[in-house]
């Protein structure tokens, strides 16, 4: 991955520091990249105002476009203050910085002070990266504006450490795009599990489209292009990444979650998660923990694993599609013939009732 710079933002930066020296106040014409606040930001009524300015910002001053810029300059009036926006104006520093992709970190040096971005995405390109870092340092009011990105390490860290071993998939609707850290679906393409990672509004699109039961689309680099449809009903976690300016969420459906589940249920499915100590040995326990709640007779713990291989056997089991932080999974049909499953298994000696 090669060094990726922004020479068009950092010639405009420096324009805009030249002006700042100068005792001169500039304002963004809309958010670009610069950490500026904007017109709307100012928090006042913006109207047309006489020559030589543009337009007054309610009782605190004037705006002037210049064009060389593409920004505004603010005057104040005299006498008055300044907008709360403007109270804590920082005036603007160029820096670099420092991708590690082995440990996923951004490192920004400024004069003494660094500033450090965990949990960060290579896959999403060099370009996002730089836009998102920029928009949280302005979050911070920091004053600070990345123009050039060097990657250092390599891009392939240990397999074990990663979700994916190929690209990162990502899921879209028409509107809006998050990467996956997982996912689960069936053999109808039903999505049973996937977490994402995008920004809010993103997310929050996503969700919607959960919600209203349209599919998705799933794409990898690496040809992976399937449509995914929703299930009936979504349990959703959110939480936001520490340091950046996306959240992780996760949306599961109800029909693999414990104390969600309804006796009417055509299906269930069993998920099991990465950092599970025994992953295999987790899906039968919770395969007969969901068993004992369908079935009208009792069922011992130790039946588990000769119930499961019949079951798979006679297609009334079926594992999932999993990837990521999901790692097992698998699709019960409740309403298949269990009972006569059981007695089979129970003439045959596979299990038995004797302690």
């Amino acid at each position: 991955m090669n060094t990726y710079e922004d020479k068009y933002l950092r010639e405009r930066i420096i324009q805009i520091i030249a002006r700042q020296k100068e005792g001169q106040i500039v304002i963004a014409s809309y958010k670009d990249g610069t950490g500026l606040p904007t017109r709307e930001d100012l928090g006042a009524e913006i109207a047309r105002a006489a020559f030589p300015y543009d337009y007054t910002v309610g009782k605190f001053g004037f705006l002037k476009y210049n064009a060389e810029l593409s920004a505004y300059v603010f005057t104040p009036k005299p006498g008055e203050k300044l907008p709360q926006a403007l109270a804590s104006y920082q005036p603007l520093t160029l820096a670099e910085a420092d991708l590690d992709l082995t440990k996923r970190v951004i490192c920004v040096q400024v004069n003494q002070t660094q500033i450090t971005f965990t949990g960060v995405q290579p896959w999403k390109g060099l370009y996002e990266i730089l836009s998102e870092i920029n928009t949280e340092l302005a979050r911070q009011n920091t004053g600070i504006v990345i123009w050039r990105i060097t990657p250092k390490g390599t891009e392939k860290p240990d397999l074990a450490e990663q979700l994916f071993s190929e690209g990162v998939p990502q899921l879209r609707n028409g509107q809006a795009m998050a990467h996956v850290t997982g996912y689960a679906y069936d053999n109808d393409h039903a999505l049973v599990y996937v977490g994402l990672i995008s920004y809010k509004t993103s997310l929050e699109s996503l969700r919607v489209t959960l919600m209203s039961g349209k599919p998705l689309q799933m794409v990898q680099e690496k040809g992976l292009n399937l449509s995914l449809f929703p299930t009936e009903k979504y349990e959703s976690a959110w939480q936001p990444m520490p340091e950046y300016t996306s959240h992780h969420a996760g949306f599961i459906s109800r029909l693999s979650l414990p104390g969600k589940w309804e006796p009417e249920d055509q299906n269930a499915y069993l998920l099991v998660f990465r950092g599970t100590p025994d992953p295999r040995q987790e899906l039968l326990r919770l395969f007969i923990e969901r068993l004992k709640d369908a079935l009208e007779y009792p069922l011992l713990d130790e039946w588990a694993a000769p119930i499961w291989k019949a079951a798979l056997d006679q297609r009334m089991v079926q594992d999932l599609v999993t990837a990521g932080d999901c790692i097992l999974g698998a699709k019960i049909n409740l309403k298949s013939d269990w009972l006569t499953l059981l007695t089979g298994l129970l003439q045959n000696e596979d299990i038995s009732l004797a302690n």
